[in-house]
């Protein structure tokens, strides 16, 4: 007897939909088949008509229970995971923190530890932070940390020196040497691109100028920031031949850069924040405008632009993340110039919605391609595909049923993250999760938890070649 039977539904891949029913048993798809032509029995059935079917949700870019500052204290993976299960999300990539002259496998280890001591509630995978000057003992642990299942590697180019952020600047020589040891081991190098220096000029003449306020930040931390680092980081990608995966991308320069660099054959991939699809830098300016920072900073219109073509053509706009990093209010809003505003985004649980209404149902994208950018091609990058990031036989059952025909106005309570604010409140969405299954369990149905709690795994990457 199967655990649970999806009629009729419109079962989503990359490639295309078709109504399908989904038959599901020991926390695996075991069979696609057309509706109706099953003949096996399911301890539930769960007719999916008029509803999308789309595999899990895999947000590659998330910080659960990381604490960089007084500041800077995100949180806890436990409630992180409920808001992301509310959201459609089934599988979260967080990070392991390496810091100074620390081992990056002792890293690992405690995150791992923390993870599992917090009992998150999807199941979950690791990318790790290298930051500062670290030794070449870091650089050798490297493929021990890809044999253990971490392959994917974030550095900094900026926030040098005080920041709210921390001093977490990698040089550029130390990149290149975490990208000569990654190819050819399947591991991937994930970059921060932004120019510290140019950043630094910028910041200075604000204050020459007596326009340093935080609600500035976006001409402190120009496109001409982002887009020099991105240069050099595809320089250093093409000479080591490392693939370079490049976090919220924020610009329509970097997009260009990193989409003629794939076109020619780089293994370089790009990252957008689904709040930088909906918001430019004129939020500033609205009453608590820097609850709507981020790092970088949100950028002009045309930028927002450019996100979604690079979104809706897969040039340049490969992943569609969160960069969830959650801290209260008082802490948002505790940095009030451009060198001192604390960044952080309270954004798991809207990042599926918000592609579907802004981008599906206004037509800016298929649904399709919300598969793509949001469930498979982060599980075909980091090493998860095709246990995640499909509906297929033998993959994990995780499933989201979306509603096209659901509207909601979202207010704070609404939303299940740790956080007494979201730049999210007050929106309107159009196409919503109505069900979430992690490995078969529901937990979610209709805006109620129903299931079980802190079931998450651990899921290890596999190293694997250059995607694409």
């Amino acid at each position: 007897m199967l655990d649970l039977l999806i009629t009729d539904g419109e079962v989503v891949s990359p490639d295309g939909t078709d109504r399908l029913d989904v038959a599901i048993k020991d926390g695996r798809v075991v069979a696609l088949a057309s509706p109706g032509t099953l003949d096996r029995e399911a301890e539930r059935t769960i007719d999916a008509r008029g509803r999308y079917v789309i595999p899990g949700g895999i947000d590659a870019h998330v910080h659960f229970s990381l604490e960089l500052n007084e500041t800077m204290k995100a949180q806890s993976s436990t409630a992180g995971s409920r808001a992301a299960a509310y959201g459609g999300t089934t599988t979260f990539i967080d990070f392991a923190y390496q810091a100074g002259g620390q081992s990056l496998l002792e890293a690992i280890r405690l995150k791992r530890e923390r993870l599992a001591a917090e009992r998150p509630n999807v199941d979950y995978a690791l990318h790790s932070f290298l930051t500062g000057p670290f030794p070449f003992e870091v650089i050798e642990e490297l493929k021990d940390a890809i044999a253990d299942g971490v392959m994917s590697f974030k550095m900094f180019t900026t926030f040098s020196g005080a920041s709210a952020s921390g001093s977490i600047f990698t040089d550029d020589g130390r990149i290149w040497g975490v990208m000569e040891e990654l190819a050819g081991r399947g591991g991937i190098a994930q970059v921060h691109c932004e120019d510290d220096c140019v950043i630094d000029f910028h910041v200075r003449r604000l204050y020459r100028q007596g326009r340093a306020q935080g609600t500035n930040i976006h001409l402190a931390r120009p496109n001409l920031a982002e887009e020099a680092a991105v240069r050099r980081m595809l320089l250093l990608s093409r000479r080591s031949g490392c693939p370079l995966y490049v976090v919220h991308v924020s610009t329509r320069e970097a997009v260009d850069a990193i989409a003629a660099a794939h076109g020619d054959g780089q293994p370089v991939y790009g990252e957008i924040l689904h709040n930088y699809l909906v918001f430019s830098s004129e939020a500033y300016a609205r009453p608590r405008g820097l609850t709507y920072h981020n790092y970088p900073p949100l950028k002009g219109e045309e930028d927002r632009q450019a996100l979604w073509k690079a979104v809706a053509t897969g040039r340049g706009g490969d992943t569609v993340a969160s960069d969830d990093y959650t801290i209260p209010l008082a802490a948002k809003l505790s940095g009030s110039m451009v060198d001192n505003v604390p960044g952080g985004h309270n954004g798991v649980e809207t990042r599926l919605m918000t592609l579907f209404s802004e981008g599906v149902a206004t037509g800016k994208i298929s649904v399709t391609k919300l598969v793509a950018v949001a469930c498979t091609n982060p599980a075909r990058l980091f090493g998860l595909y095709p246990r995640k990031g499909i509906i297929a036989p033998g993959s994990d059952a995780d499933i989201v049923l979306i509603d096209p025909r659901a509207e909601k106005t979202i207010a704070l309570d609404d939303l299940h993250s740790d956080c007494d604010y979201s730049i999210w409140e007050g929106h309107r969405f159009r196409g919503m999760p109505a069900m979430t299954i992690v490995r078969g369990q529901v937990l979610v149905e209709n805006g109620k938890w129903v299931g079980a709690t802190g079931i998450g795994q651990f899921v290890p990457g596999k190293a694997q070649g250059a995607w694409r």
